[in-house]
């Protein structure tokens, strides 16, 4: 395989479960909020303050909405996963609002001891026994069935577990990569 061929990405949107979900619904309700606090809030300041806040807030908190505060905590609430098979090495990282990215690590996939299928109960058992300094997880939800995770010491010696979905191309070049893994078909 050479360079080319020996490269393989999958960038997936973050389900919205869980803790991902209730901080989603949170700023949704934190919008509905926000101007009836700072009505509230002028009426206590300031006398009259509450018909200010109704003749100021009212009318300039959808353009506000729209213009500045919604982009401005989208990133909060728009987030994908990415999975990188470059050169050797696993890169996954964080996207979010599909303009700032976070790599969360990066390893050589020849240092990996294991690679399997998560949600095989075969090999579920292995990962969830693992004794690790870090863990990483670039998956669009741990219940899907496509998630695999790979252990091992990394080359500042710590040990480390990643969580990640994979696609057939994907498993193709880490079985290149590191002949020792286990590695199943995936449905993509």
């Amino acid at each position: 395989m050479n360079e080319i061929t020996n490269h393989a990405e999958l960038t997936v949107e973050k389900k919205k479960e869980g803790k991902y979900m209730r901080n989603r619904i949170l700023m949704y309700i934190g919008y509905a909020i926000a101007p009836i606090l700072a009505i509230i809030l002028l009426s206590i300041i300031i006398e009259g303050g509450a018909l200010i806040g109704l003749i100021a807030i009212v009318p300039t908190y959808p353009f506000l909405l729209a213009k500045v505060i919604i982009p401005m905590t989208k990133p909060f609430i728009d987030i994908e996963e990415k999975m990188d098979i470059s050169g050797g090495h696993l890169t996954l990282t964080t996207v979010y609002g599909r303009k700032k990215s976070k790599d969360l690590c990066k390893i050589k996939v020849s240092l990996f001891d294991a690679i399997a299928p998560y949600n095989n109960p075969e090999y579920k058992k292995a990962a969830d026994d693992f004794k690790y300094d870090k863990r990483y997880e670039a998956v669009s939800s741990m219940a899907h069935p496509d998630v695999y995770y790979a252990y091992g010491t990394n080359e500042f010696g710590e040990k480390v577990i990643c969580f990640f979905e994979v696609t057939n191309k994907g498993l193709k070049v880490m079985k290149f990569l590191n002949k020792k893994t286990v590695v199943t078909e995936v449905s993509r």
